[in-house]
């Protein structure tokens, strides 16, 4: 049992007994309601005063810890800063007022860093205005480039300069040959192993897992997830969509704010228009503002069909009736129900269970493919064709048009397979084939090609190019995921490989063993230069677009992904950003490299006198902590490195030991393997550094960032200094040899592969000192947020405690409350000594930082989580009360 005493805790109130007579002093959080404490970060050398997030919480600026030592700090940021968040996945109350969800991601933080604050009564910055949006608000039409409105007002500004210097100015518009970029691809390069810039869980939106917001994968529990070039939208929930209750949620890919949705919806359209997404759910059609999460408008479904599609002027929604000859389309504007059309007289399904179909929209056109493939005007409903489904997969091109895959039966069978291009006037043409691919990102000259059974060839009339050395590529879930004007890469499901191909002769150029994708979304993606694609471990990898050779690799931890078997990994490419999606993480990284360029285009080198090599360096880098936040994989140090030597450094070893410490002991301590991915440390003579981000996983750390702020001042060491150790260790033969990055931009990152500890350190001591910091960072907190109300209590443990199959030691107690901390972000430390509602002493307590109204919501949301009465139940918290009534068990 995680809660074996103390005993007294237990008693279960009588009947007539209100556990809740004690009037919280804030206003309750309500089960739905987010944990999460804004964008505030908590400086780490800035001693600013408690505040709480209500006006009416009573504050006491003279308040101190038990120990006298450290003043009390109110403060509800004060936490850590990146992670899980408790959420009620089925709550009991319906939540209202605003979306609690917009920006829940809060900035890194820095040393001496002052984060804004709004005004007295205003949200923070970054919040939306109370009422936001306003009724009938609608998202603004999709802006379009004025590229001369531009550069008139750039001269007319020039020409003011000129008249007010009283001089003559000549000046030259001149316009770069480098072609743009195109359409799926990242903006900024990847040279180097990218750092996560954020993390989010399944569990702190609320849900157990990610699923597809396209209802042919998430009924399967298959990852999957869409963009706007800023978002990423997907679905959080239980394992099944369809089945158990799902949440929208989006990501700013920039800086990792979210929001989630507030009311449960099923399914969505396949592809976000204009910063709007539909989703459907309980009956209604929700309209969301994919930036803010924020119905723009909701309206009462004509169906609860899983078929929804939307083109920006409107959904659709394909409703199955009785005759499997037809089918009825309904149009929908956020104003309600525009038509609904039957589409009669269809011709014979396949042969299938027809589980696997596709619904989509575009301007002209409503799509349906399957065991019978159909398209409708998008205008009135107008039946354009109808043909037995040879696939329910749809290729899409930068112009429009649609591919779709059709046969005539014979039986069992299909014969007589075509391809029909449905194009953007409506019309219709065929190439004979059965299985199609339209590269996901393509160049200008290879726009137009397709993969048909094996043969690449022209779409507009079928003229082969070439022919593929493996013709089964074609098949079902394989991909064209780049295809420019020196190669095409394809994923081949058949063989689980990537592939390249010479696009000119159809040579295979290479080819890497990969756990490619097969979903709709989420398939590799390319800077240019290289092709990021989940590996098989689970875990992602960079492979050089010219030769397949790996450039780096993210270990499936860093991505919050265990292993392979823990599922399928997607990668999106937005903007500049790179993100990861897992079954249980999103995480977004930044570039770590100039702009990036065409696939297929080199790029030009700007130093003439060649690379600057690094060589080693006998005495070990120097480690600058720069910030500290937690994520889903364990404790995050972003470190400025620079080398002692004037020739700087490299980290190649396969054991390199890197601890840091402050003035009350360890912070964190562990092996690191950079002989897999080398490390060139720039030298500081040069101005130069490298920004490398830590990860030291579980086991191998013993403080969060919320006491590292030098607040013990009495030891006169903390105030914010850290001393950080590199032991090199064994390295494998000779150096390996690197340069310095042309383009002065160099971040790594780097998972600890195991805690390792100095000589002589003490880790009983250190865990116990971790504990006290914790318990008295945590106080101010509690007695701000969580005093006389009820919450839930994960654990309380002693040292010596025996119970679940072990002897409880201050490590493992401490362990146990780091990961309850990753896990959920707001989750406080108790030492029961302190606290008059526990009878014994010498316990440390844990408890989820949600408040609620009275212990049987309490007891729910221990429900929700997964936890068994043994490892989570009600527990009042406060100064005042006494053991008796304080807890409730359920069963």
């Amino acid at each position: 049992m995680s809660h074996p005493g103390p005993p007294s805790d237990g008693d279960d109130p009588r009947p007539d007994e209100s556990p809740t007579t004690i009037q919280p002093a804030r206003p309750t959080v309500v089960p739905g309601v987010s944990l999460n404490k804004g964008s505030r970060p908590v400086p780490l050398n800035e001693d600013t005063p408690g505040v709480s997030l209500d006006k009416g919480a009573p504050q006491d600026p003279n308040a101190t810890t038990p120990s006298g030592r450290i003043p009390a700090r109110p403060d509800p940021f004060a936490a850590t800063q990146i992670g899980p968040v408790p959420y009620d996945a089925t709550p009991t109350v319906t939540p209202t007022g605003p979306n609690p969800y917009p920006g829940m991601a809060p900035p890194t933080v820095r040393p001496g860093m002052t984060p804004p604050m709004g005004p007295p009564g205003m949200p923070p910055p970054g919040y939306p205005t109370p009422g936001y949006p306003p009724p009938g608000w609608r998202p603004p039409p999709p802006q379009r480039s004025n590229t001369k409105a531009y550069l008139i007002a750039g001269v007319a500004l020039v020409c003011v300069l000129a008249l007010v210097i009283g001089g003559v100015v000549w000046w030259k518009s001149t316009q770069s040959n480098e072609p743009e970029l195109v359409a799926g691809q990242l903006t900024g390069s990847y040279p180097s192993v990218p750092a996560a810039a954020w993390s989010i869980s399944a569990a702190s939106m609320g849900g157990e897992k990610f699923n597809s917001v396209i209802p042919s994968e998430g009924r399967y529990s298959a990852l999957g997830a869409l963009t706007d070039g800023e978002t990423l939208v997907t679905l959080v929930g239980g394992e099944f969509t369809g089945v158990h209750t799902q949440w929208a949620v989006g990501v700013d890919a920039r800086t990792g704010d979210r929001w989630r949705f507030d009311r449960p919806v099923r399914h969505c359209a396949d592809r976000i228009v204009d910063h709007t997404i539909v989703c459907g759910g309980d009956g209604d059609l929700h309209f969301i503002d994919t930036r803010t999460g924020q119905a723009v408008a909701s309206v009462t479904a004509p169906s609860r069909s899983e078929a929804l599609a939307y083109n920006g002027d409107a959904a659709f929604i394909g409703e199955y009736v009785s005759d499997p000859r037809s089918v009825v389309v309904h149009k929908v504007t956020p104003d309600g129900v525009q038509w609904s059309r039957s589409v009669g007289a269809l011709p014979q399904p396949a042969t299938g269970s027809g589980d696997s179909s596709y619904f989509t929209a575009t301007d002209e056109a409503v799509v349906s493919t399957g065991l019978i493939v159909f398209a409708v005007s998008a205008e009135d409903g107008e039946n354009l064709f109808a043909e037995t489904g040879g696939s329910s997969e749809i290729g899409e091109f930068d112009n429009g048009t649609l591919a779709v895959q059709v046969g005539t039966p014979d039986g069992f069978t299909l014969t007589d397979h075509r391809v029909v291009m449905i194009r953007p006037d409506n019309s219709t043409s065929e190439l004979p084939g059965a299985h199609v691919m339209v590269p996901e990102v393509a160049t200008p000259n290879q726009s137009r090609r397709v993969f048909l059974d094996g043969k690449y060839v022209d779409s507009r009339d079928g003229t082969p190019v070439w022919t593929a050395p493996i013709p089964e590529a074609g098949a079902f879930g394989s991909r064209v995921v780049v295809a420019d004007d020196r190669e095409v890469v394809l994923y081949d499901r058949t063989t689980n490989r990537f592939v390249a191909l010479d696009t000119e002769t159809g040579r295979q150029i290479w080819a890497v063993d990969a756990l490619g994708p097969s979903a709709a979304s989420g398939h590799a993606v390319t800077d240019g230069e290289r092709l990021i694609a989940a590996t098989s471990d689970g875990g992602v990898s960079a492979l050089d677009l010219v030769t397949g050779a790996p450039t780096w690799t993210l270990p499936p931890a860093v991505i919050g992904n265990a292993s392979a078997e823990q599922g399928r990994v997607l990668t999106f490419a937005i903007g500049d950003r790179l993100v990861t999606l897992s079954e249980n993480t999103i995480t977004g990284f930044a570039p770590t490299g100039p702009a990036a360029i065409v696939p297929g285009a080199t790029r030009p080198s700007n130093n003439t006198a060649g690379p600057t090599y690094v060589t080693p360096c006998g005495s070990p880098p120097t480690f600058e902590p720069q910030t500290f936040r937690t994520a889903a994989g364990g404790l995050v140090v972003e470190m400025k490195v620079t080398a002692k030597c004037p020739g700087g450094d490299v980290l190649y070893g396969p054991q390199t030991r890197i601890t840091v410490s402050d003035g009350n002991g360890l912070i964190a301590s562990g092996n690191f393997d950079f002989q897999r991915s080398p490390v060139a440390i720039p030298s500081s003579d040069g101005g130069g550094s490298l920004t490398m981000e830590l990860t030291y996983p579980a086991g191998s750390f013993f403080r969060l960032p919320d006491t590292l702020n030098g607040r013990d001042s009495s030891s006169g060491s903390g105030g914010g200094q850290y001393l950080v150790e590199c032991e090199k260790g064994p390295t494998p033969g000779p150096a390996p040899a690197l340069s310095v990055p042309d383009s002065g931009v160099s971040s790594v990152s780097s998972v600890a592969t195991g805690a390792a500890f100095p000589a002589g350190s003490d880790v009983t001591a250190t865990s116990v000192s971790a504990l006290r910091l914790q318990a008295d960072a945590d106080r101010a907190f509690i007695l701000a947020n969580l005093d006389n109300r009820w919450v839930a209590q994960l654990s309380s443990k002693r040292p010596g405690l025996v119970a679940e199959g072990r002897t409880w030691t201050d490590q493992a107690i401490l362990d146990e409350f780091l990961a309850l901390r990753l896990r959920f972000t707001d989750v406080r430390l108790l030492w029961s000594d302190e606290w008059p509602v526990f009878s014994y002493q010498g316990w440390w307590v844990t408890v989820a930082a949600a408040t609620f109204p009275g212990p049987v919501e309490a007891n729910n949301w221990c429900r929700s989580q997964g936890f068994d009465p043994d490892h989570c139940f009600a527990k009042l918290v406060s100064t005042t009360a006494g053991p008796d009534g304080s807890t409730r068990y359920w069963k």
